[in-house]
């Protein structure tokens, strides 16, 4: 019983941890971080003259 009770409490801390750092809207979401870090890229590429 003891077992089971630690195997469900480790699912739990997943799906919470899941859904905070991964899925979640947040600053510190990982998904909040890709689309700073994809939007900075872009403004560079943009910023770059090539052939000027």
């Amino acid at each position: 019983m003891k077992n089971v009770i630690i195997i469900i409490g480790t699912i739990l801390l997943g799906v919470v941890i899941v859904n905070s750092m991964i899925l979640g809207e947040g600053e510190a979401s990982l998904q909040s971080a890709a689309k700073t870090v994809i939007e900075r890229g872009v403004s560079q590429i943009e910023s770059v003259k090539i052939g000027e």
